[in-house]
Order: structure tokens, then C-alpha cells, then sequence
């Protein structure tokens, strides 16, 4: 039976998509009908649009709720490709109701890339291939709308192991140079008194956060950064889900960011 744990971020990547020895393998051109779903198993539960602006801090570290452009909630990405290889896939997006897109996709919860196009070359390991892409906005902000995500978990050569209904926590940003705050929610909503998200930045500062949304940071002293970001329950456990905890990502800022 296999057990999600907290695992490295290494180590989770080599868990879902193993590509030990693929090089002495004979390549095939021939594609794999692949084990996916669709987004009926797979649901973006929307926030309510209101005009609060969120806001939490410690320890003098400050998160500010980035308000989205409303126009983005009609946006839609589909995906044509109904089969996949190992190796290097050519993706062909759909997009509607959006002219100023981007495309992030996310591997196993660690490959992070932004896609001006909606022709995209993704390589796919045998094993589980857990895929999200999502709109991003103009300014890289994660669009949070169901038809503007899609999530699949695409298996070559090997049994499931990802249950694509549970809740799960994917991590975007921040990364290097910018300081915001931005996840990815799959089959959950945050409340206050319902799920939240745990962040700590430097091992050190932990703020709850009870609202999806994209948050500027404010009030970091040091360039060199790391934060984890945790989904619990509402009695502070972290909910099963090998995405569930980030780990602790690394990100460095310039100076007066």
C-alpha cells in the first residue's frame, strides 16, 4: 500500500515520475494512451468576490490580498492532447476569454514554468505525472476560477497513486525576486473557521491564512528567504496529500524589495 508522507522535494519527484535506467530503454515514437481525468474529478471552489482587502502579519511580516481583475473569472484553458509519451510531448492549450494570458504549468508540485503560448513541449516521466496548469494574468498572478485550471494526473506505465478528489495545495510563489505570495487550491476553499493555510518564512514567523487569494509580502529583512506552506484542517492538522506541505522553498530578493 503506498503512504503519502512528507517527503524531499527530490525524493517526491523521483516517487512520482522515476525515469531510473529510461536512458537504456529503446525509444518508442508510438504515444500512450495515458490514465488521465478531466476536471470532473477535480474542482476549483472559487472565492467570493468581495471588496475586503485581507490582511494578515507577525513578527512585522505583512500579507496583503492582491484584488484580481473580475473580468478574468469568464477566462477557460482546455487541453487538446488526449495521449502522451515518455519524453518531450508537444501540449496544444485552448484559451477563451482571455487575451492577456500566460499559461503556468506545475510538475509533481516542483517544475514551475510560464508560457507566453499555448504550444507548450512538457516532458513526461514513466510513473504518475501529476500536471496542473492555471491562467496567470499580466502580471503572473494566478487566475483562481475553475474553468481557468486544470489538473491531471497523467500515468505512463504504471498504476495510480495521486487520488485526484482529495484536497490538495500546490505551490507558485514566491520565487526569486518576487515577493508575493500566490498557491494554487484544488478540491478545497479556505475559511475561518474551515480549512486555512500555514506560512512560515525563515523556519522562524508563522501566519494563518483563512482567504484564497494572491498576497504581497511586506516586512522581510534579509534578501535570502525560505517559507513552507502548509493546508490543515480546521483544528490546525495538516490535512493527507503529498503536496500538502511545500517543504521549505528557498527565494532571494533584491535589495529594497
Amino acid at each position: 500500500m503506498m503512504r503519502f508522507k512528507t517527503f524531499s522535494l527530490i525524493i517526491l519527484l523521483s516517487f512520482f515520475a522515476c525515469n531510473t535506467n529510461n536512458s537504456n530503454k529503446e525509444e518508442s515514437s508510438d504515444e500512450v494512451s495515458s490514465s488521465i481525468k478531466n476536471n470532473e474529478t477535480s474542482l476549483i471552489i472559487e472565492q467570493k468576490v468581495d471588496t475586503d482587502i485581507a490582511t494578515f502579519s507577525a513578527d512585522g511580516i505583512t500579507l496583503t490580498e492582491i484584488k484580481p481583475n473580475n473580468n478574468d473569472k469568464e477566462s477557460s484553458l482546455t487541453l487538446t492532447n488526449t495521449s502522451f509519451k515518455e519524453g518531450i510531448n508537444l501540449l496544444q492549450f485552448n484559451i477563451e476569454n482571455n487575451q492577456n494570458y500566460n499559461i503556468t504549468t506545475i510538475q509533481n508540485n516542483y517544475t514551475i514554468a510560464t508560457h507566453s503560448n499555448t504550444k507548450i513541449e512538457q516532458e513526461f516521466l514513466s510513473g504518475n505525472n501529476v500536471f496542473l496548469a492555471f491562467l496567470s494574468d499580466e502580471n503572473n498572478l494566478g487566475i483562481k476560477a475553475n474553468n481557468a485550471t486544470l489538473l491531471k494526473n497523467i500515468i505512463l506505465n504504471d498504476e495510480a497513486l495521486f487520488d485526484e478528489k482529495q484536497a490538495h495545495l500546490f505551490y507558485y510563489l514566491p520565487q526569486n525576486n518576487i515577493a508575493i505570495l500566490d498557491f494554487c487550491l484544488v478540491n478545497t476553499s479556505l475559511s475561518e473557521n474551515g480549512n486555512k493555510i500555514k506560512v512560515t518564512f525563515n523556519g522562524t514567523t508563522s501566519i494563518i491564512v483563512d482567504k484564497w487569494a494572491s498576497y504581497k509580502i511586506d516586512g522581510l529583512s534579509k534578501n535570502k528567504n525560505t517559507i513552507r506552506i502548509e493546508l490543515l484542517d480546521k483544528k490546525g492538522s495538516l490535512i493527507p496529500g503529498p503536496f500538502n506541505d511545500s517543504g521549505e522553498r528557498t527565494f532571494t530578493l533584491k535589495q529594497n524589495s
